[in-house]
């Protein structure tokens, strides 16, 4: 009896023991099941680090990319090239189409594109005055001009197969008009007509009011250049090396040159000579009047730019030794040059002490010292297709391929426009 009432207390103290072990083993499995069957609480992160502020160099820098994206010749461009932007247009191109003829005009810019349609846009603000079609078909548009008289407010759009006369005030298409002889070349308009250059070596004059083909001049082989017009006398040369000097009132032959070569570029010319480049490697001057040799310019490479006669100078692109200027009044048999310089492409215009040189396939506009031939400023523009330079206003148009044109003042150290020099014959400024 003693034995068993010793054990008892044992046995409870063990059961306990037990009991209290269960009781937290199960407390222990229920915490872990419930750890496991309800969802991870998240731990506490890290605070997460405040974005980086970005530097006044990345911001400046976007906001640049913004505006290039923008602009066909952004502000920061604009400004390193001496100019401000006055402004810019929406897109004026067609759907699918693309542009082909940008003109300016005292109080207007013109707008072609690929599918024959014409803008006229307000020359001080940039607003639409209105859209045209010409109903153009597969032909290219080679100009727009506007040619108003005391009984007519006309402007003639000019295609590869005829022109278009449209009312200048409304857009209204009044006329159309076939040519008898196809342009080969952008037109110089002389009084009442227009002359061109044609594939079959024309030089063709076409009255533009009544859309007749007056006369035509013989030049041999195909006119690549435009006609160059200057006092009363037409400039014109063929792809045979025949250069040929018309009047302009009568399409009558004053002289006649033939080269060893053809001629791709428009002549140059002033008061006294013209100047012709010429795929026989040179650079040649005859006198205006009965085209007697003045002086030769031998080059190392076939010559297809086109010279440039501006104020005191006259300038060529020369493969292999680049912008060249020469005296173009020495008495030197074999020309004088003045400086040699590595700007690409061809003189525009003159504005203030600098020419402006355009090179379209890299689409790059530098401007180079009259005077010693140093590049002041070397300017990219990738999305620029066409560059207008206004001799009378002092203003710089440019486009792109989706028809944004954009109007630029430059401006001089006093913060007064200067205004270019024109070309000694105008009509010769390529667009």
């Amino acid at each position: 009896m003693t034995r068993r009432a010793n054990r008892a207390p044992r046995l409870g103290r063990a059961s306990e023991g037990f009991r209290g072990l269960s009781i937290a083993c199960i407390a222990a499995c229920a915490t872990a099941w419930s750890a496991v069957a309800a969802p991870q609480a998240a731990k506490d992160p890290t605070p997460a680090a405040a974005p980086a502020r970005k530097t006044d160099r990345q911001l400046r820098a976007e906001a640049e990319a913004a505006l290039r994206a923008r602009y066909v010749i952004a502000p920061g461009a604009a400004d390193e090239l001496g100019y401000r932007i006055v402004w810019q247009t929406e897109p004026l191109v067609t759907k699918d189409a693309t542009m082909q003829v940008t003109a300016a005009t005292a109080d207007s810019v013109w707008f072609g594109d690929s599918a024959g349609s014409v803008v006229r846009i307000r020359r001080d603000s940039g607003e639409t005055v209105w859209r045209s079609s010409t109903y153009q078909g597969v032909e290219r548009m080679v100009g727009i001009e506007y040619l108003p008289t005391p009984r007519a407010d006309n402007v003639y759009v000019v295609t590869e197969l005829g022109s278009v006369t449209l009312d200048a005030v409304t857009g209204n298409l009044l006329k159309r008009g076939r040519f008898a002889h196809l342009p080969m070349t952008e037109p110089t308009v002389f009084g009442p007509y227009m002359i061109f250059g044609t594939r079959t070596g024309l030089a063709s004059w076409y009255q533009y009011k009544t859309g007749y083909s007056w006369r035509a001049a013989t030049v041999g082989a195909a006119v690549h250049g435009k006609v160059t017009v200057t006092g009363d006398m037409a400039l014109a040369a063929g792809t045979n090396g025949k250069v040929v000097a018309l009047g302009a009132p009568n399409a009558g032959v004053r002289w006649t040159r033939m080269l060893s070569a053809g001629v791709e570029a428009p002549i140059a010319a002033d008061d006294s000579a013209c100047y012709v480049a010429s795929r026989d490697q040179s650079l040649w001057a005859f006198d205006l009047m009965r085209g007697r040799v003045l002086w030769q310019y031998f080059t190392q490479s076939a010559l297809v730019n086109p010279p440039v006669r501006i104020a005191d100078g006259l300038y060529l692109q020369v493969p292999g030794e680049g912008l060249v200027s020469f005296n173009p009044t020495t008495d030197k048999p074999d020309g004088e040059v003045r400086w040699k310089s590595k700007a690409k492409g061809n003189v525009l215009a003159r504005v203030g002490t600098d020419l402006m040189a355009w090179d379209a396939a890299g689409r790059t506009l530098t401007a180079v010292d009259a005077g010693t031939g140093r590049i002041v400023r070397e300017v990219n523009l990738p999305k620029v297709k066409a560059v207008v330079f206004d001799t009378s206003r002092g203003d710089l148009f440019v486009s792109d391929e989706s028809g944004n044109v954009e109007r630029l003042e430059h401006l001089s150290k006093s913060g007064r426009a200067t205004q270019p020099e024109p070309v000694a014959d105008a009509s010769q400024a390529p667009n």
